[in-house]
């Protein structure tokens, strides 16, 4: 329901929005959690503020259209974006996208809730975070993230598959510079994960970010 601004959404303005939220808070440090664009905005704040996070939480999604070429962005931008250009809202088409999204033991309930939530976004808004996505600012440095890390992807996400996010674990990991870097992907969800599986998924947090959580100093290598 937030009314977009006058210019173009970028990066740097949902940096300021946490940093916003922190000052709210007064914390010193925060545990960032981001799911699908999320998950990328997080690690481009990393990027930005590695010193003010205590933990990093990615579902379905770490590195976004960064290490993509500019035809590989374009066309990402146009295949997303043309249904805009022939008249239709996110409403017209939140049906193919829930196909998408969607895990195959996805209820009836969490379908409606991936469509109802889909349906709302405004077109412009949908437009705006295309354009924003589209067109990073830098290729991560995973030197730079220097906290624990989570990373975890539903077992059936077609948009982060198990196998491309363990992959940037492993590169997190070898980079040498987070305290923890460990992967795990949800059994039998999509790629809205904490809604599909949300036990799971809390258990996962809780295991890395409890109350244990800075007594750790082991570093854990990305599950196989």
């Amino acid at each position: 329901d937030s009314a977009l601004g006058a210019d173009q959404s970028q990066i740097e303005d949902y940096c300021a929005d946490i940093l916003r939220v922190r000052a709210e808070f007064g914390a010193d440090q925060i545990i960032l959690c981001g799911l699908s664009y999320g998950a990328w905005i997080a690690t481009s704040f990393a990027m930005r503020h590695p010193e003010l996070l205590a933990g990093l939480v990615l579902a379905g999604g770490c590195t976004g259209m960064s290490e993509a070429s500019e035809q590989a962005r374009a066309d990402f931008l146009n295949a997303r974006a043309s249904p805009l250009a022939q008249g239709q809202t996110p409403a017209d088409f939140a049906p193919r996208v829930v196909d998408i999204i969607a895990g195959p033991h996805a209820g009836t309930d969490i379908r409606a809730q991936l469509l109802n939530s889909m349906a709302e976004i405004p077109s412009q808004t949908y437009k705006d975070a295309l354009v924003c996505f589209t067109t990073p600012k830098e290729h991560f440095d995973f030197n730079r993230i220097t906290c624990p890390v989570l990373m975890m992807t539903g077992q059936f996400d077609r948009l982060a598959p198990p196998d491309e996010i363990r992959s940037v674990a492993q590169r997190i990991h070898d980079a040498g510079c987070a305290t923890i870097v460990r992967f795990e992907d949800i059994p039998g969800a999509g790629h809205v994960c904490n809604l599909e599986a949300p036990d799971a998924v809390n258990r996962l947090i809780l295991d890395v970010f409890g109350a244990d959580f800075f007594c750790k100093q082991r570093l854990m290598r990305p599950s196989r």
